[in-house]
């Protein structure tokens, strides 16, 4: 077998080595990537290493440990963004009802989602059904934190927030 075999168990199939440490460049294109799509797997494919190599990097080095969760608190965040931004377009033209039902239901979804995945990231407990962010309906909880958002950029202005 000589060095063909230690070569089949050095690399996986998709050419990427096993058990080898990412260098600071991959896990910079790594981190980059995790804050912008969150996505662990994707990341680690743009940065030429496997998803377990990364993970393996995660456990060993505390710092960037850190870095890492950072990144997917800023993709969680732009995710969220995303979401809100298409969840508040207003539909134009002739839409039937059906159709806002299902987009209504998409969105939500997708907020509650990111929800449990931010609360497991941060190590918190998920929302339980008494909870505050779970009461009330998904657009009420919208246009709540749109006055919030309104509210931080009219202090930010100097203004009052009811005058937004």
């Amino acid at each position: 077998m000589g060095q063909i075999g230690k070569q089949a168990t050095a690399q996986g199939q998709d050419g990427k080595a096993r058990g080898a440490r990412p260098g600071r460049q991959q896990m910079t294109i790594f981190l980059d990537a995790l804050a912008e799509s969150s996505n662990v797997a994707a990341s680690a494919r743009a940065a030429g290493v496997t998803g377990n190599a990364m993970y393996r990097e995660r456990r060993r080095n505390a710092d960037f440990a850190a870095r890492w969760h950072e990144a997917l608190c800023e993709g969680y965040a732009r995710l969220e963004a995303e979401l809100l931004a298409e969840a508040l377009v207003a539909p134009s033209g002739n839409v039937k009802e059906a159709t806002l039902k299902s987009r209504a239901q998409k969105y939500r979804l997708g907020l509650a989602l990111l929800a449990a995945h931010r609360a497991a990231v941060r190590g918190a407990k998920l929302p339980g059904g008494s909870g505050a962010a779970t009461q009330g309906s998904a657009k009420e909880r919208l246009r709540a934190k749109l006055d919030a958002i309104r509210a931080n950029v009219a202090a930010e202005r100097g203004e009052p927030g009811d005058d937004f």
